[in-house]
């Protein structure tokens, strides 16, 4: 389930209703129907790879916004994958009705090739189309600890070292495993970047994720990194979640906006959430040990 993000937690409670009201001399009370099922729409959450492997999409349902249950799984559902250039379709089964995981056989995805993911539902068409880009391999990876004095602890600057290929217009998606568990498990933790002022450039010792010394508990750490090929599209479907979700708050923050979603409904319904990707992969992995305390690059530190 690796590629599973959670978006989907995020999405179902997001109001995609925006009333925009015009105050002159009157007031007037405006009631929105947030939980009717005439807003209802379907959400994909996952990514196929060159993996081989079962892949595993998430599909479910968008919730109320004031319910506080899990988000219903979209069940019942025809799902399958068609191979654009060779034509090859997987077929995806549900394998878990809780979470609405629905899984395809074990094959690797091709770069180079063109996926679309078709969902028939409830008498609607969805597609959903990536492009499975090649990916650039990772040379090594290191680390430096530093005090930060600012936040008052200790982190550790995980870098990559990497060439990034031309043309321009890649697009890379990370995840970092701290002894085999995924650390940046949350959306807004995700890192990711495009080649823009790197394109056809060696990068050398690129920061791609801070560890606070708090959370680094055993001596020695197995850090493993996972690199995604990625595109603009899902970039800009990022970009626009994390703005959504968490930098709102502010009198300065404009009105707030629908997410882009690559999953349309073909058949005249109201489109999809979320976002279906295709990705190569590429891994690497290193040990970390720990500092036993805040000692090092903090003049200030007392034992």
């Amino acid at each position: 389930m690796m590629e599973i993000r959670k978006y989907t937690e995020v999405l179902q409670k997001y109001i995609w209703l925006i009333a925009i009201v015009l105050f002159n001399s009157c007031e007037e009370e405006i009631q929105l129907e947030l939980n009717t099922l005439e807003y209802e729409r379907i959400v994909v959450e996952g990514r196929i790879t060159n993996e081989l492997k079962n892949h595993t999409l998430r599909l479910t349902k968008t919730a109320s916004y004031f319910e506080n249950e899990r988000v219903p799984p979209l069940l019942d559902a025809e799902v399958y994958i068609i191979e654009e250039n060779s034509e090859t379709r997987y077929d995806l089964v549900l394998v878990n009705d809780t979470m609405g995981y629905y899984e395809t056989d074990e094959f690797s995805g091709i770069a180079g090739e063109t996926y679309s993911l078709h969902i028939n539902y409830a008498g609607e068409s969805y597609i959903a189309t990536s492009y499975l880009d090649s990916v650039a391999g990772m040379d090594s990876l290191n680390y430096v600890y530093e005090y930060i004095s600012y936040a008052d602890q200790g982190f550790y600057k995980i870098r990559m070292s990497a060439y990034e290929p031309p043309p321009e217009g890649d697009v890379y998606i990370f995840d970092i495993y701290l002894n085999d568990t995924l650390y940046n498990d949350e959306p807004g933790e995700t890192p990711y970047a495009n080649d823009l002022f790197m394109n056809d450039l060696y990068m050398a010792n690129v920061e791609i994720m801070w560890l606070p010394q708090e959370e680094i508990i055993a001596d020695s750490n197995h850090i493993l990194v996972r690199m995604y090929s990625s595109s603009e599209e899902e970039y800009n479907f990022i970009e626009a979640f994390n703005i959504e979700t968490y930098s709102g708050g502010s009198i300065f923050n404009g009105p707030p906006a629908n997410i882009p979603s690559n999953l349309k409904c073909t058949t005249g319904g109201i489109d999809g959430l979320g976002f279906f990707a295709a990705s190569s992969v590429t891994t690497q992995d290193m040990i970390l040990i720990k500092e036993h305390d805040d000692s090092t690059n903090n003049p200030d530190y007392e034992r």
